[in-house]
């Protein structure tokens, strides 16, 4: 977890981890393991969208889900066990700024 007390950071620095971008939102960052087709990856975009979450694709490939629970993150890493998940929740200190 990133403190959000943190002075403002650049957007190259923010666009290095998401939990410096999106501090305000919970999210989870699938990332496909090594010799892990990509189709994995792309079949887990292709269900967060059809669920309705907000994704996001970031340069190195990996795929960011905004706003979902602990119950969501953990029905992703079920579904997709040859994916590397990070799940962040949300800060609620970071929600008064």
């Amino acid at each position: 977890m990133y403190d959000c007390l943190a002075p403002e950071l650049t957007k190259a620095i923010r666009e290095l981890h998401p939990a410096l971008r999106w501090k305000t939102q919970s999210w989870l960052r699938l990332n496909a393991k090594r010799n892990t087709s990509p189709l994995a990856l792309s079949k887990a975009f292709a269900a967060a969208t059809s669920l309705g979450f907000r994704t996001e694709n970031l340069a190195n490939g990996s795929v960011v889900i905004l706003n979902l629970d602990l119950q969501d993150a953990l029905m992703f890493s079920r579904r997709y066990p040859d994916l590397l998940a990070e799940y962040e929740p949300i800060n609620p200190f970071c929600l008064h700024k």
